[in-house]
């Protein structure tokens, strides 16, 4: 499974929980101007909460980072669970229909949200 997890400005949250979908279309790829005003207008640069997350896990034991690519290793089941940070989000991909990043970390701030 992979999906982002990004964080919407406070003044938008009221419309991200009634409308969920709004958000999937609107975060796009910023491919040109327009696109890119509209993610910097409604989701937040996540810089101090990357910093939060990364203190985070980066204590686990199951902790490794190579080329941009930050993972967590299930020592139990071998299953891999791999992140990459972008300006306006986090990258996860994770086995099965998990989505255990976003379990972790969304009770740092009620403005975190998961898009597919």
């Amino acid at each position: 499974m992979k999906y982002k997890i990004v964080c919407v400005k406070e003044q938008y949250v009221d419309i991200a929980q009634k409308y969920p979908s709004f958000l999937m279309t609107i975060y796009q790829n910023q491919d040109n101007m327009y696109k890119t005003k509209q993610v910097e207008l409604i989701f937040s640069n996540m810089s101090k909460e990357k910093e939060r997350i990364l203190h985070f896990i980066q204590l686990r034991e199951d902790y490794s980072y190579y080329h941009g690519v930050h993972q967590l290793t299930n020592p139990f089941t071998g299953e891999q669970m791999l992140m990459t940070i972008n300006e306006y989000d986090l990258c996860v991909e994770e086995k099965g229909e998990h989505h255990d990043l976003y379990d972790i970390i969304s009770p740092f701030s009620k403005n975190f949200y998961m898009i597919y």
